[in-house]
């Protein structure tokens, strides 16, 4: 029996042109994916009314357009003048910071935000401002946030001027019959810790801080958490420790450690001097230098926080 060449069942056509533009367009259709864009803060004006003038309050909304970059040739010293700038300066936030730095050296305020509800409690330092061609803007509070960088900014932040730092070897030249200090070198950058024992020595009247790292005092957080102390005492820079203690035992200063031996003695039976350094930290002890304990009864294994410590002790030397 003869087999026909030909089959019942047609071959399929296949066309490569046509097959290719069939896997391009599922490819495409599955790699295509909607485009979105990066949603940005834009700054959102309004008029308030305050102390019957009209002010402009900016705050940020958010938009989905794009960030146009600005154009333009930088000044040839741009780069000089901002690093010059964030060295000189710092920002300083919250109500009573603002307040105690106004006060003592409005001079130094180089810029002001403040939202609505402070702004209509430092009308006196707005006044200055603006008679003095210094720039304040009256903003919301999420816009107050973005340029403090903290969400405990207190209604108002500042850029200032740093406050003047002494040597302490200058500073111990100029005789002085009673005089406390605190020694800081060894403490951790803490700004907590570290704002808490400017208000306490602001609080008793201590005009002096030891330290080889300034840096740590003049932070946002530590003014904020000081209340206004950074404006009332003096930042007094030396190389190091050791050196440091040297010249404050030539100055006729005693020396006193804090120590959680049990063998040292108590705070209580010390006769504290006109003249006294406390230090917050160990190491450069000498035999000629005190070492107390703050609480023999102590039953913990660890001391008190340093900002509560200087409590202690100062209050010890104001009682003497």
């Amino acid at each position: 029996m003869n087999k026909s060449k030909s089959s019942n069942f047609s071959k399929p056509i296949f066309s490569p042109l046509s097959d290719q533009k069939r896997f391009s367009d599922r490819r495409s259709s599955q790699t295509k994916r909607p485009s979105y864009r990066q949603p940005v803060s834009e700054p959102h004006l309004t008029e308030t009314t305050l102390g019957g003038v009209k002010v402009v309050v900016k705050s940020s909304r958010i938009s989905d357009k794009p960030n146009k970059k600005k154009t333009g040739a930088l000044s040839p010293r741009a780069p000089e003048k901002i690093k010059k700038n964030r060295a000189e300066e710092m920002k300083i936030f919250g109500e009573n910071a603002c307040l105690s730095l106004f006060e003592q050296r409005p001079e130094s305020i180089v810029r002001v935000w403040a939202t609505v509800e402070v702004a209509h409690r430092i009308g006196e330092m707005l006044s200055y401002l603006a008679t003095n061609k210094k720039v304040y803007h009256v903003v919301d509070r999420e816009e107050l946030e973005l340029v403090s960088g903290s969400e405990h900014h207190g209604g108002i932040c500042m850029l200032v001027k740093k406050p003047r730092i002494f040597t302490l070897a200058g500073y111990v030249d100029l005789p002085r019959k009673a005089d406390c200090l605190i020694m800081l070198d060894g403490v951790a950058n803490n700004p907590q810790n570290l704002g808490g024992i400017l208000r306490t020595c602001a609080f008793y009247g201590v005009k002096g801080i030891v330290t080889s790292q300034p840096d740590m005092l003049l932070n946002a957080n530590t003014a904020r958490v000081a209340e206004g102390g950074l404006e009332y005492v003096h930042i007094l820079q030396s190389h190091d420790g050791e050196t440091a203690l040297q010249q404050l035992r030539q100055a006729g200063y005693q020396i006193v450690h804090i120590s959680h031996e049990k063998q040292v003695q108590s705070i209580n039976s010390l006769q504290l001097q006109d003249k006294v350094v406390f230090v917050l930290a160990n190491g450069w002890a000498t035999k000629e230098d005190a070492k107390v304990n703050l609480s023999l009864a102590n039953p913990l294994k660890s001391g008190l926080n340093v900002a509560i410590a200087t409590g202690v002790l100062l209050a010890k030397w104001v009682g003497r």
